[in-house]
């Protein structure tokens, strides 16, 4: 920055010159910190501006991420596709739990639905299938209990009870979920 602002010992500066020079140098640290956050894992642009937010005002923080935006390093719809990705193939979440999990990260509606609108129903039963051939495997003898917590994470009660029917799974009285 010295260089760049052809800063030498012994220069003079008036008190404007010297908020701008302040400011540049809080922008110059916020980028450098952005580049360092963005080094670990991808972010969207709200989660990035509000760890920059943090450490640095707010000017520092929006000029950061509108560099980092022109470089391609911080883009919401990658992040988006990858992290829809990942939430429903990997951690196996609902449809509307992942539609949740994305908002809270400050991703826009509209580039929610185009990221999980690639995302078929069969996913979604493949998705259950599996959590209930695996995390609630022990728990089936109770399947009221299962259909309950299915149902916080997201799913729907149609889509339980086609994949309890698919493995053979008894539920009791459907009219009280109705």
């Amino acid at each position: 920055m010295l260089i760049q602002e052809k800063i030498q010992i012994g220069s003079c500066f008036t008190q404007q010159e010297l908020t701008l020079l302040y400011q540049k140098s809080s922008t110059n640290k916020a980028v450098q910190k952005a580049y360092n956050f963005l080094s670990y894992r991808s972010h969207s642009r709200k989660e990035l501006y509000d760890k920059l937010c943090r450490s640095f005002d707010s000017d520092c923080a929006e000029a950061a991420c509108r560099k980092m935006e022109d470089i391609g390093l911080l883009n919401d719809e990658e992040f988006c596709k990858a992290k829809a990705e990942y939430l429903i193939n990997v951690k196996k979440c609902s449809l509307d739990e992942t539609r949740l999990k994305l908002l809270t990260l400050g991703i826009n509606k509209d580039i929610i639905e185009c990221c999980i609108e690639s995302c078929s129903e069969d996913t979604q039963m493949d998705n259950l299938l599996h959590l209930l051939q695996t995390k609630y495997r022990t728990k089936l003898d109770n399947p009221q209990k299962v259909i309950v917590s299915l149902m916080r994470k997201g799913f729907r009660y149609g889509e339980i009870r086609a994949a309890l029917q698919t493995l053979d799974i008894e539920t009791e009285d459907e009219n009280q979920w109705l």
